[in-house]
């Protein structure tokens, strides 16, 4: 049996934690106040789409758009009450540390639960094992079930001694999406993590995607290879057999360092402070349990320095506690908030501004088209409408005319290749009559060759002139949306650096 060591030492240690919690009104109510500003800031992008019509596809991804912010604002108070039954684990310990026992499928974690749970009652410690269901927790006599989590949705835990919990879940890749829902909606709860991954394939690179948001919560987290041991050839009575040894020490060490610096290339990767992650341990439950305990091969096991690593994490997780109830709203507001509104609407802003792009560029061809179309329009018919008034020389008629024509053909036209805009005010066509201009007589023949060549050129002017402001107005309309987007992604960056302080100065308590 086991007895001193590292082991009595950290039960000595865990006797002194004080759970005491820092004055955290300020920054909640910061917190808070970036929560209303976001929401008003958000409601207050316009996306005016009054000069477009209802069924154009600029109007409807505009609207979708919308719809997405408003639905995201809808729900941030039904995601924050979904996380009131991690909060209720933590409100039933508040006076303890609690650590997550982390891993995938058949990484051992009940199993370890359960060692560390039989050293604490060997040392006379206090011991109560429970299960939460329903959202509450229930006690109970019965030892968690090895391998229990895996298959059901049930989550299960130990109190060590007075000031220490662990709480054993379903693994991030368990066999349910049930059990990862589940192990997701007590993540908050924990103060630190314990990650353990089984010594046949230690720290998995898509763990370490897993764990990264923990990482990012601040949670100290320390790595555990379990099952270190390996089957060997043994002589015993004269007759060959296997039996369990421990690896050996050079190998764990070669494993701990590999799981060490694999992790902290991912973590680097992925812009998290690698000073979280707690150099890993190697252990073997089944030698320590094969040996009942005893000191000799606890040792050998690695459950000496496992213990003295927990030690070390005890203080930063406590750290966390005492800041607990911010950084739960903090961890909110990042991931149910800001990161999912960005994930929401960000495949959506790209499609809107796919379609500004395009119907920008459509502009100036629509332009050029809607100007050949009026002008094929009226000058076929010029020359008889100068010959019409040739015995009248009448210029003001002639203007007239044109203007009326110009208008008419303008309307027409810009109908098909502008169907997706309203165009609210059109601008009016008004050729003016120059006086040196007139009618020609040569050889006492009313001619008009001069005056048509003056119109043509006035007709084209009035024409690139009238289709710019036209075209000027459906610009303005997309600048204007295109305004828009952007003003929502520079408010979702800076309201993603002002988050960003407010998490470095929570965690300066």
């Amino acid at each position: 049996m086991t007895s001193g060591g590292q082991l009595q030492h950290f039960i000595e240690q865990t006797h002194q934690i004080t759970a005491s919690q820092s004055d955290l009104s300020s920054i909640l109510n910061h917190l808070q106040l970036w929560r209303q500003q976001l929401a008003r800031a958000l409601t207050s992008i316009s996306f005016d789409v009054n000069a477009l019509q209802p069924t154009s596809t600029l109007s409807k991804q505009v609207a979708l758009i919308k719809g997405q912010v408003a639905e995201q604002i809808q729900l941030w108070d039904v995601k924050w009450s979904e996380l009131a039954a991690a909060q209720s684990v933590a409100d039933a310990f508040s006076d303890k540390v609690i650590l997550l026992v982390f891993g995938k499928f058949n990484a051992g974690k009940s199993s370890l639960c359960n060692l560390l749970a039989e050293c604490f009652d060997r040392q006379g410690q206090d011991v109560r094992y429970f299960y939460v269901q329903n959202d509450q927790i229930h006690y109970t006599e019965t030892l968690l079930r090895e391998g229990a989590t895996e298959t059901t949705a049930q989550l299960q835990g130990v109190c060590l001694g007075e000031r220490l919990v662990l709480l054993d879940t379903p693994g991030l890749h368990s066999a349910t999406a049930e059990n990862a829902a589940l192990t997701q909606r007590f993540i908050d709860s924990a103060d630190g993590v314990l990650w353990l991954s089984s010594s046949t394939s230690p720290g998995q690179v898509q763990e370490l995607h897993a764990l990264a948001r923990e990482l990012k919560r601040h949670k100290p987290l320390f790595p555990i290879i379990t099952r270190s041991d390996q089957v060997e050839e043994d002589e015993v009575d004269g007759e060959i057999c296997t039996v369990l040894c421990n690896k050996p020490l050079s190998q764990r060490a070669l494993q701990e360092a590999d799981v060490k610096a694999r992790a902290e290339d991912k973590l680097r990767e992925m812009a998290v402070d690698v000073h979280l992650l707690k150099p890993p341990v190697s252990v073997s439950t089944q030698m320590a349990r094969q040996a009942d305990l005893d000191q000799k091969a606890m040792t050998e096991a690695g459950f000496e320095r496992l213990f003295a690593s927990l030690l070390e994490m005890i203080q930063p997780a406590l750290r966390y506690k005492q800041r607990k109830p911010a950084e739960v709203f903090l961890h909110h507001l990042q991931e149910q908030v800001l990161e999912t509104l960005v994930q929401q609407i960000q495949p959506v802003s790209d499609q809107l501004q796919t379609c500004l792009d395009h119907m920008q560029t459509a502009l100036l061809q629509q332009q050029r088209r809607i100007a050949e179309d009026v002008w094929k329009s009226v000058l076929p018919e010029l020359p008889q409408l100068l010959e019409q008034h040739a015995s009248t020389q009448a210029i003001d008629q002639v203007y007239t005319t044109l203007n009326q024509w110009l208008a008419e053909a303008r309307d027409q036209h810009i109908q098909q290749p502008l169907a997706d805009y309203r165009l609210h005010t059109m601008p009016q066509i008004q050729l003016e009559a120059h006086p040196y201009l007139s009618y020609e007589r040569v050889a006492g023949i009313v001619t008009h060759d001069r005056l048509y060549a003056e119109l043509c050129r006035q007709i084209n002017d009035a024409i690139k002139h009238d289709t710019d402001q036209v075209i000027s107005q459906c610009e303005q309309q997309l600048n204007s949306i295109e305004q828009n987007l952007q003003q929502l992604q520079a408010l979702l960056v800076a309201q993603g650096n002002d988050l960003n302080t407010l998490a470095s100065d929570l965690r300066q308590y």
